[in-house]
């Protein structure tokens, strides 16, 4: 479970994934009564695997959720994971390009003494 944290799943989710990948697909109300979790609590750690791509849900009532093969699961996480880091390089050049418009170039006149 620690290496799915590279993979942005934290404990909870990882728990909830291999419950889903060992029992098959199950109702919101049923992990309530495998995991001991509360019920906002399962759906708030479902709606997070959902949106990294970790599982699906059914279109039926009750809504059913069952945990996808790990290889995709995990394409899946690395696909969001490097959209981010796309986002964080774009706002990363956007940062540096306004801090250098608004700061004038060359030294601030401050002078400081570093103690070793």
């Amino acid at each position: 479970m620690e290496r799915l944290r590279t993979f942005g799943i934290n404990e909870i989710e990882a728990r909830f994934y291999f419950t889903l990948l060992n029992c098959g697909a199950e109702t919101a109300g049923e992990l309530v009564n495998v995991t001991g979790v509360s019920r906002a609590d399962v759906y708030k750690t479902l709606n997070g695997l959902l949106e990294k791509g970790m599982i699906e849900e059914s279109t039926e009532r009750p809504t059913k959720y069952c945990a996808v093969p790990i290889e995709p699961a995990l394409d899946a996480a690395v696909m969001k994971q490097a959209y981010h880091l796309r986002q964080m390089e774009r706002s990363k050049q956007e940062l540096v390009e306004l801090v250098n418009r608004q700061v004038p170039a060359g030294p601030s006149g401050a002078t400081f003494t570093v103690f070793k």
